[in-house]
């Protein structure tokens, strides 16, 4: 009977009693699992059913017997509202586990790759890997490497939008003074590909390479910036920042100490968090102050506020306290303020910038004013490619401090925001090489120069748009000048060569074919297909 019960009713049975057979047989079986409440045998006549309180309420008819199972059974402690309500706090704990992950990278960025623990520890995260074959490897092969190619495709990107600009904007002034165009846009393009070169020599240097030559190239770097205090001193604009190179023509040193002390602060940083206070780390402050220094004495109050984001970006890593920082900030800006004050020109430019209205239009105010008549003037799109107006002597600068704004007039809003996207995409390599590296020299090295180009390159927008004030400082790969492209090229090797080091990148770089190999593979198959025709 009980097996037939369990089963599916009989067409001779009526409903009610095929219902009846399928509770009283069920009954038996969970009141054996689960005792009674009341606390007497599961065989009793009062012993009734736990259900739970998803399953679903039946209405029996029958006998006055079965009446106890038309009771409601009580709820159980775990109802749908309080499964709900633990739910909830589980999600807000895993979402504040999460912020609390991305604070602490945001703070911290080389740490990413610790994940800290509900009772406070810190453990590595270990991804799961997806077994997939071939197609899987490839994968983690392009994440891999994701960094060097995106850095090095935006870089060009980067400066292909500066050789267009210079050109658009060289043809006008050359062509003024009665010179050729194409000549002196010739020379420009050999510091391009000198700097293109050098960025893909350094970019196969060894980690261990970089420590070893920095040193060298501070001394280096800074006896040149002497040269700007001799008679081979050149002075543009009241800043001695320049020296004449006979078949060169003018260079600027204070460019390469940026690379320089980009390299040196690597090592300073480690020994700041290894507690090294000897000689040797003392010295090495020093020549980072000398540096400063002797930039600052050739009146270039721009190229400092680089040189000072390059330490403070090196430092920032290094877990320097915020007060410390609190207090440098303060008292770079005493200085800022003195310098300014020292200097009418500078006094002029900063009274211009807070009162833009009594700033002489043909004076101070004469290139903020020209600058955003030229990025009102370009709209959405622009006027297109070599046709702006305000390169044609209104902007005296328009070929290095004030290029964006010739940019934004000819190819329009959408030209300035992939700019701004190119940069970016700069900012975030340098942070994915922070968390993807554990070497503090790596770390503080890629900080101090995604600090110096991305700085360098908001600080020159907010001068374009009247956010800042003018500091003369250009746009990285983009304004015009041979030693600036060079030594930002070199940074961007270095970077490269961090980008290569990255745990995986070295052997997915090396077998997979390069870009002239994949075109070949495309390119034979179809001349012998040609040819067997």
């Amino acid at each position: 009977m009980v097996g037939r019960a369990s089963g599916r009713p009989r067409a001779e049975d009526a409903p009610g009693e095929a219902t009846v057979r399928k509770t009283s047989a069920k009954a038996p079986e969970q009141s054996t699992k689960q005792p009674s409440r009341s606390g007497k045998q599961p065989g009793s006549r009062t012993a009734r059913p736990r259900q739970s309180s998803n399953s679903p309420k039946r209405h029996v008819k029958g006998s006055p017997s079965q009446a106890p199972s038309q009771v409601p059974p009580k709820a159980s402690p775990r109802t749908v509202g309080s499964r709900d309500t633990s739910r909830i706090g589980h999600l807000r704990a895993a979402w504040g586990r999460r912020l609390a992950r991305w604070g602490e990278c945001l703070s911290r960025p080389w740490e990413g790759s610790k994940a800290s623990e509900p009772d406070g520890s810190s453990a590595q995260r270990h991804r799961p890997r997806r077994s997939g074959g071939a197609d899987d490897s490839a994968q983690r092969s392009e994440q891999v490497t994701l960094t060097y190619y995106c850095l090095l495709i935006s870089t060009l990107v980067l400066e292909t939008f500066g050789l267009i600009m210079v050109f658009s904007v060289q043809s006008v002034t050359v062509a003024a003074n009665g010179g050729n165009a194409f000549t002196d846009f010739a020379k420009y393009l050999v510091f391009a590909v000198v700097g293109t070169v050098s960025m893909i020599a350094v970019s196969r240097m060894p980690l261990s390479w970089f420590p070893r030559v920095s040193w060298v190239v501070l001394g280096l770097t800074i006896a040149m910036q002497c040269l700007v205090f001799t008679p081979i001193g050149v002075n543009v604009y009241g800043n001695r920042n320049w020296i004449l190179v006979p078949g060169v023509g003018t260079a600027q040193p204070s460019e390469f100490i940026k690379v320089a002390l980009a390299l040196v602060l690597g090592t300073l940083t480690t020994w700041y968090t290894a507690k090294r206070r000897d000689r040797t780390a003392v010295a090495g402050w020093g020549g980072v102050v000398i540096a400063i220094v002797a930039v600052l004495g050739g009146q270039d109050l721009g190229t400092v506020i680089i040189l000072v984001l390059i330490v403070a970006g090196a430092l920032w890593v290094g877990g320097m306290r915020k007060r410390w920082f609190a207090l440098l900030g303060v008292l770079g800006m005493l200085l800022f303020a003195g310098a300014s004050l020292l200097s009418a020109n500078r006094r002029a430019r900063i009274i211009a910038w807070i009162h833009p209205e009594g700033a002489d239009p043909t004076g101070v105010g004469y290139q903020p004013k020209h600058g955003m008549w030229a990025l009102s003037t370009g709209g959405w799109f622009g006027v297109g490619p070599g046709s702006s107006r305000q390169k044609w002597g209104y902007l005296t600068q328009a070929d290095s401090d004030y290029i964006f704004a010739v940019l934004g007039e000819e190819f329009g809003l959408v030209g300035t925001l992939v700019v701004i996207v190119l940069f970016a995409v700069i900012g975030g390599c340098c942070l994915r090489l922070m968390r993807r590296h554990s070497t503090t020299y790596v770390v503080a090295t890629t900080s101090a120069i995604g600090a110096w180009i991305v700085g360098q390159a908001i600080i020159n927008m907010s001068v374009v748009t009247g956010a800042l004030p003018v500091l003369g400082v250009p746009l990285p790969l983009v304004s015009r000048g041979g030693t600036a492209l060079v030594s930002v090229l070199l940074a961007i090797g270095v970077l490269l060569a961090f980008a290569r080091h990255e745990p995986g990148a070295q052997e997915a770089l090396s077998t997979s074919p390069g870009a002239l190999r994949r075109s070949l593979a495309v390119i034979v198959p179809r001349r012998n297909r040609a040819r067997d025709k």
